[in-house]
C-alpha cells in the first residue's frame, strides 16, 4: 500500500510541475490562491490528510515538508512575474522551482525506501 501512496503522492506533484509550465507558456491559469497553497495542491491534501500521519515521523518527510513549502512560495512569485510580464523573471524561477521538485522527488522516494525496506 505504501508505494501507492507515494506513486501517488510523486504523480501527483510532476503534474502540479506540469501546470506551472504550461502556465508560463500561456497554456494554463494559476490563481494567486492556486499558487500560494501548499496545504490545497493535490500534493498538499495527500500529505496533510494522510502522508504526514503515516509518515511524518521520517527525516525525508521532515525535509520535504520544509521544500514543499518553499516550492510553493516560488510559484507565488512565478505567477506574480508572469502576471507583471517579467518573463525572464518568471523564467529564472522556474529553473528554482525544477531543482525543488527534483529534491520533492527525491524525499518522496527516500521515504518510500524507508518504509519498504
Amino acid at each position: 500500500m505504501t508505494t501507492v501512496d507515494f506513486s501517488t503522492a510523486r504523480f501527483k506533484h510532476l503534474n502540479w510541475k506540469f501546470r506551472i509550465r504550461n502556465f508560463l507558456d500561456g497554456k494554463e491559469t494559476l490563481t494567486a490562491e492556486q499558487a500560494v497553497s501548499h496545504h490545497h495542491c493535490d500534493l498538499g491534501k495527500w500529505f496533510y490528510a494522510e502522508g504526514k500521519v503515516k509518515y511524518g515521523h521520517l527525516p525525508s518527510m521532515q525535509a520535504f515538508e520544509v521544500e514543499h513549502e518553499k516550492l510553493h512560495t516560488t510559484v507565488k512569485e512565478i505567477q506574480q512575474a508572469k502576471t507583471k510580464g517579467e518573463l525572464a523573471k518568471a523564467e529564472g524561477l522556474y529553473k528554482d522551482l525544477t531543482k525543488m521538485s527534483d529534491k520533492i522527488v527525491g524525499y518522496l522516494t527516500e521515504a518510500e525506501k524507508a518504509i519498504n525496506g
